[in-house]
């Protein structure tokens, strides 16, 4: 699936009793159901409806298909032409409940339920949850941004972590960048609908992980590390790599670097910025991860 992935549209619409909710809701770990008052596709679901699930790989992102024998989760890069409602993400791990990092169970994360009328604004709803910030909400990616994010999208498991060292590719000519700067990670948001985090969002979507840690070496690949997963699923999400994005100032944001990398163990976290840092800077420990504005009809 490369940059060009997108939700097709439904017809006839969606229709919910909540529109400020998916029409997914998680039970238990990796049990998913649609809930009562449901209509898609011509077809209604007068009572809480179990997806059915065969099966699930951590890291990997499902859409709930409607055919002949109900609902059923198919890996969004298998969802076929046959109608779906909408999707999640099964997570490599739990999300944090406290300040101090998540598990190591896998689980459907319950932040990343999505439907056609309830995604990121973004054309790929992959690997994204959604985060309940002060006074908005927005979508941020789970994973930190991969090197070949033109294949894979901005976010996904166990993939090569753009960075100085490991550039990504230029979606402007095809090429890698010669630096990943701030200009180059606003490039590549740009190229999927997406944007990076200003400080207040960083601070939001890292919220839970345990502060003031770090990992003990450069993690090179997108992956679970439990302590520092946040309250919305966020992995990697402080004490890794540095993260450009930007201090939020409407008219002229400061590039800015967020959460510390794997060598700033006393400082690494959730409030940790350089606002107003270097915005031609590159090197191994700084990397991405993107946003995107909520859609709601």
């Amino acid at each position: 699936m490369n940059a060009t992935a997108k939700i097709e549209d439904a017809t006839p619409l969606l229709a919910k009793i909540d529109p400020a909710a998916p029409v997914l809701k998680v039970e238990g770990l990796g049990r998913l159901q649609i809930k009562a008052g449901t209509f898609f596709n011509g077809g209604g679901f007068s009572a809480d409806t179990e997806v059915k699930i065969t099966s699930l790989e951590p890291g990997t992102d499902y859409v709930v298909r409607i055919s002949g024998d109900g609902p059923v989760a198919v890996p969004y890069a298998n969802r076929g032409d046959d109608p779906f409602i909408g999707g999640f993400h099964f997570a490599p791990g739990g999300n944090a409940e406290a300040r101090k990092g998540g598990d190591t169970v896998p689980a459907i994360n319950p932040y990343s339920l999505w439907d056609h009328n309830f995604r990121p604004a973004c054309l790929d709803p992959r690997g994204m949850v959604l985060v309940e910030a002060p006074g908005h909400r927005f979508w941020c990616d789970i994973y930190l941004t991969g090197a070949e994010h033109l294949e894979n999208g901005t976010s996904a498991f166990d993939a090569l972590i753009a960075d100085g060292r490991d550039c990504p590719t230029d979606p402007a000519t095809g090429r890698r960048f010669k630096r990943f700067d701030y200009a180059a990670a606003c490039a590549v948001m740009k190229h999927h609908g997406k944007q990076l985090l200003s400080f207040e969002e960083f601070a939001a979507a890292a919220f839970g992980v345990t502060e003031r840690t770090a990992t003990n070496s450069d993690p090179v690949r997108t992956n679970l590390d439990a302590p520092r997963t946040s309250k919305f699923g966020l992995m990697q999400a402080a004490g890794n790599m540095w993260v450009w994005g930007h201090d939020g100032d409407p008219d002229e944001p400061r590039a800015s670097i967020l959460g510390g990398s794997w060598w700033v163990e006393g400082d690494a976290g959730s409030r940790l910025a350089g606002l107003g840092d270097w915005a031609d800077d590159s090197g191994e420990s700084i990397g991405a991860r993107g946003r995107s504005d909520h859609l709601q009809t």
